[in-house]
């Protein structure tokens, strides 16, 4: 450092080669939706959306023993049901089907709609889904199978949207 004329001058060496580029902060991500979160530093989500989601207790029946019971007793009473329909003599489960969609209709029992138009009942895996099947034996249908195959024979329609009343009733032929 020198004086000169009541002035300190300072005498700084330039490096040529230093490359002075900012640091980038590594990129935060929301924990719920894995988008980029910005704004302040210590924000953790990305909108309050998230946020809410993140705090709630998930519903399945790996987390939750309430759901697990649920889910237990929603699959054990499609298999009972699908049990008695194959108890009954041949000629007779054609009325039984009927009386059950039937009751579904009228949409008093809520389980048994979801029952007769749940996925997994409708579609199960014939190899990792033997559970489902009545007598453990993919021979037979579950519950839900038989209710479409009798919505598809007499209504013409998907079982859903026939247990869910969706669908006025089949014609029958009776004149009044």
């Amino acid at each position: 450092m020198e004086m000169s004329n009541g002035r300190e001058v300072f005498d700084f060496d330039i490096f040529e080669s230093d490359n002075v580029t900012p640091q980038s902060k590594p990129q935060r991500l929301c924990p719920q939706c894995k988008s980029p979160v910005t704004g302040r530093p210590n924000k953790v989500f990305c909108n309050s959306n998230c946020r809410k989601r993140y705090s709630e207790p998930t519903r399945n029946s790996f987390s939750s023993a309430t759901k697990r019971r649920e889910n237990r007793e929603f699959f054990d009473r499609a298999m009972r049901l699908a049990e008695e329909l194959y108890g009954i003599p041949p000629n007779q489960r054609l009325g039984f089907m009927k009386d059950l969609i039937d009751y579904a209709r009228l949409g008093e029992d809520r389980q048994l709609q979801d029952i007769l138009s749940n996925y997994v009942l409708l579609h199960p895996n014939p190899y990792t889904d033997q559970h489902l099947f009545p007598k453990r034996s993919r021979a037979y249908c579950t519950i839900a199978q038989a209710a479409s195959n009798y919505c598809k024979r007499f209504w013409k329609s998907d079982v859903k949207l026939v247990v869910y009343n969706r669908v006025l009733e089949p014609y029958d032929g009776v004149v009044d």
